[in-house]
């Protein structure tokens, strides 16, 4: 080996997927649940709901710290778990207000999505990782 390959810095392994996807989406829905948390304010305040303030933020604010800090912790086996248990907040949400029901509903697709798309990808990525490192192809097979 020479000098100058020793200074190249080997490169980094590629973050999975599903990773990407699921801290993706808990951290956008920590966004929308702050937005719920200012439309169910705003609806207490001018009598529309039956809400009080101290209850909307309250509940609301442990919310999206729950939401910040699950979307931390995805690279453990756990925190897909309780990605999954808070999706269920959002959707009970919707007894108050409907709309934020139907955003509970998109961001559960969008949950489902993520951990069924990553899980794809990464399955491909492995498969082609396999492939392509040495000693996949001395059977004399070559894959294209």
């Amino acid at each position: 080996m020479t000098a100058a390959q020793e200074n190249v810095p080997m490169p980094r392994p590629q973050r999975p997927a599903t990773l990407t996807f699921t801290q993706a989406i808990l951290g956008l829905q920590a966004f929308a649940a702050i937005f719920a948390i200012l439309l169910l304010w705003g609806l207490g305040r001018a009598g529309e709901v039956a809400a009080p303030a101290w209850l909307v933020w309250g509940c609301g604010l442990p919310f999206v710290l729950a939401l910040g800090y699950a979307a931390g912790q995805q690279r453990k086996s756990w925190g897909r778990w309780l990605g999954w248990a808070l999706q269920a907040p959002m959707l009970a949400a919707g007894l108050v207000e409907p709309a934020i029901a139907l955003i509970g509903v998109i961001f559960l697709g969008l949950w489902i999505m993520a951990l069924r798309l990553g899980g794809r990808i990464d399955r491909e990525r492995a498969e082609r990782d396999a492939a392509a490192s040495p000693g996949a192809g001395e059977s004399g097979a070559e894959i294209a």
